[in-house]
């Protein structure tokens, strides 16, 4: 890794993953709007992250690179290299050695949108507490997404009174999720050659054979009923495409990849979405939204971006398991646009009932506009932090 030595006082944000990227972008926005005189650089760990930054986080970063080893030699040179006036870390990502040696070295450090699941909590408690309580004295901003995160990460840092720790909230409601007009959505869906009335039923993030098994059994259910519905479904990782496509071919079903699809005759009726960034639109053509990641087995507790159908005014359906977005889905929920079913059969009654009543799901559409208006700002706060992290490292250095 090779980034070149500051020219200009510099920021470094982390971010894991394609999902912390999304939470990362409407802080980059605000942030950016705030210092333009400095140099944000932007790390990832994996290869999806790595894409979806350069797709999204790059109109407002410098530079973007692998995230280090967190390794004591490692990181001293990386540091030394990158020399930061802050780093910045998103969600749940703190690194021991990195953080002891950024602090070494003067730099500012801060959790931003930060969060601690309960499991993450309750084995930390067994196994790492003094690793943790180490990880959390070496950060000067601890910034959680709700009251529950803020307490669990003062338990773990052993001092309950320290001003470090504050609730601001979650930055994906700042996500850009611009909603499509009728005349786009019509476009769209001649874009992707679906019927033009026929119902969409979207599910999207899928992570397993498992899940997808739940999924497509769903539709085979709701189709005995509803025999036009449409499916499209996205799988978290696009490689999976291949793998999915003959699971619908066992089931019965001719699915069409949306990297082949300009060779298929309309209409098509199941959809396989094998290409990156295009989900958060093409839930504006469903009837009901599925989010993966949410039926066993699951990733880092489960859930994905339910946000991006909500956006778009749409009934959310989630399996059981969703640690890792448990605040947007008890905010939901409680609104009334998100509903948690246990299994492909639960799935199946749920988005039946929501298909039959186009009165239900226009109130449920209003109801989840207005849960995305209430809860914008977030990421405003976030970089007012940031900023004045910032400014306080400057100070520093000038004494």
């Amino acid at each position: 890794m090779r980034i070149p030595a500051p020219q200009r006082p510099r920021i470094w944000i982390h971010a894991v993953s394609a999902g912390e990227v999304v939470a990362a972008v409407p802080i980059l926005r605000e942030l950016r709007h705030r210092l333009p005189d400095y140099e944000i650089v932007f790390s990832v760990i994996t290869p999806a992250g790595h894409e979806m930054a350069e797709q999204q986080a790059l109109p407002y970063a410098d530079t973007l690179f692998y995230f280090p080893f967190d390794l004591p030699w490692i990181v001293r040179r990386v540091v030394r290299q990158i020399r930061p006036q802050v780093f910045v870390s998103l969600e749940s990502e703190m690194w021991p050695n990195l953080l002891h040696e950024l602090k070494r070295q003067g730099a500012q450090t801060v959790l931003v949108n930060g969060r601690i699941s309960e499991k993450n909590f309750e084995r930390s408690q067994r196994f790492g507490k003094g690793l943790y309580r180490w990880m959390i004295s070496n950060m000067d901003r601890l910034l959680m997404q709700s009251a529950a995160d803020a307490s669990r990460i003062r338990t773990l840092s052993g001092v309950q009174d320290t001003g470090r720790i504050a609730v601001i909230g979650n930055s994906k409601f700042d996500q850009e999720i611009g909603r499509l007009d009728a005349e786009q959505v019509k476009e769209l869906r001649r874009r992707l050659k679906l019927p033009d009335t026929a119902p969409v039923f979207v599910a999207g993030s899928t992570r397993s054979p498992e899940e997808e098994t739940e999924v497509i059994a769903a539709y085979k259910t709701l189709r005995h009923e509803m025999p036009d519905l449409c499916l499209v479904i996205a799988p978290r990782q696009i490689t999976r495409a291949e793998e999915l496509s003959t699971a619908l071919q066992s089931a019965g079903f001719t699915a069409v990849r949306r990297s082949q699809i300009d060779g298929v005759a309309m209409p098509v009726q199941q959809l396989i979405l094998d290409t990156m960034g295009e989900l958060a639109n093409v839930y504006a053509l469903a009837d009901i939204a599925f989010v993966g990641n949410s039926f066993p087995p699951v990733v880092k507790g489960g859930g994905q971006n339910l946000l991006q159908p909500l956006a778009h005014g749409k009934p959310v359906l989630v399996g059981p398991l969703t640690a890792s977005i448990r605040s947007e889905v008890a905010l939901a929920r409680e609104a009334g646009v998100a509903f948690v079913v246990e299994s492909g059969a639960e799935l199946a009654r749920e988005g039946m009932h929501l298909l039959r009543s186009a009165h239900l799901r226009e109130e449920i559409s209003a109801r989840a506009l207005d849960l995305i208006a209430a809860n914008r700002g977030v990421s405003a706060r976030y970089a007012e932090s940031i900023a004045a992290l910032a400014k306080r490292g400057d100070a520093a250095l000038a004494s």
